[in-house]
């Protein structure tokens, strides 16, 4: 019988409380026991909710809850600004980690974590969903099955009205705008999927819509060591909740992938929204037609992404995505926001 795994989370936020914690509920031998955040009250409400019966508040959660001797592994799902503090601290502690997207706000903090985690032997596990999402597993083998010969453009889509938090609109705590906190999933992806080297990054990004000091469009081109390239389209100025697109083109064929809309659900309704409740993720309105996604935690990869990490770590092996893809995006994304700034194509440094 597999060992039951020990989880301590880092945050309570949106990520969390939407879907990493619905699916530890689901995965077998996995128990969290314990939630650490800045304010005790919002911490102690989602432990509650969840059936977790520890929790750590203040300055020095993320030091409690690391050095706790009951956790085997840290999920870290804090702001990008906490990102490497707690990767380096869990470490330290010869915790395992999983670390929400974007590893990091940059390449040098990205280096930083990665370091630490192979210094402390510890597993490391790079939380990007959408390479776990059914739809991009199936594209990937598809891929690989040669059913559409070779790729050679890949073209994705995330867009919405704007992040759930204020911290993401401030870039030196996120790191960036909506290319740090969309691009990353898109250019992953993509990668993924291509599976080659990246080689250099033809990027644009403005402010159109929000009065924000950083982005809320932007649009990421990036070159691959085959010559194929992985087109990025992101934006936070885009009304009608989550679209979530890829399109895969190869030689002998083509892979169409539209998650968000083309659910098998349509919903009209003209109720009161305290009757309507959760629809799906950023939707911006409850009324007329809805496309609600089915267990939208599963659709976007994250109850198989959690699973494959909970079965690594039990087993000691190295998962699928590691911290080493997470510094390879944020060395993409770095070379993107010199592109914007150079205005020409810009060398991916790895």
């Amino acid at each position: 019988m597999a060992k039951t795994v020990k989880v301590g989370v880092l945050g309570y936020g949106f990520v969390q409380e939407t879907f990493h914690l619905p699916c530890y509920q689901e995965i077998a031998n996995t128990d969290v026991v314990v939630i650490g955040g800045r304010s005790r009250e919002k911490a102690t409400a989602v432990a509650k909710k969840f059936g977790v019966k520890r929790v750590y508040s203040g300055e020095d959660f993320i030091g409690r809850v690391c050095s706790d001797p009951e956790v085997e592994v840290i999920d870290i799902g804090l702001p990008n600004f906490l990102h490497k503090e707690a990767s380096e601290v869990a470490a330290e502690n010869g915790k395992h980690v999983m670390c929400e997207k974007p590893l990091a706000r940059n390449v040098d903090e990205a280096r930083s974590t990665l370091r630490a985690v192979e210094r402390y032997g510890v597993i490391d596990c790079y939380a990007e969903n959408q390479v776990f999402c059914p739809h991009i597993t199936r594209a990937k083998e598809i891929v690989t099955g040669g059913s559409i010969g070779d790729v050679f453009w890949i073209r994705s889509r995330e867009a919405h009205f704007g992040p759930h938090s204020p911290w993401f609109w401030d870039p030196q705590l996120a790191g960036g705008g909506v290319l740090m906190d969309m691009g990353c999933h898109s250019v992953e992806v993509a990668r993924y999927l291509i599976g080659k080297q990246p080689v250099k990054a033809f990027a644009w990004a403005k402010t159109l819509v929000h009065d924000t000091k950083a982005e809320d469009n932007s649009l990421a081109t990036i070159s691959y060591k085959g010559g194929e390239l992985g087109q990025s389209e992101n934006s936070w100025a885009a009304h009608g909740g989550l679209d979530l697109r890829f399109e895969v083109y190869g030689s002998d064929g083509a892979i169409f992938i539209d998650p968000t809309r083309e659910t098998g659900i349509r919903v009209f309704t003209v109720a009161p929204e305290e009757r309507v409740g959760y629809v799906v993720e950023k939707a911006e309105a409850k009324k007329g037609w809805m496309y609600p996604i089915w267990r939208e935690h599963e659709v976007y990869g994250y109850l198989a992404e959690l699973k494959h990490f909970v079965t690594c770590i039990q087993k000691g092996e190295k998962p699928r995505e590691t911290y080493k893809d997470g510094y390879i995006v944020n060395c993409i994304l770095d070379s993107c926001y010199e592109s914007v700034k150079s205005g020409k194509w810009e060398p991916v440094n790895l």
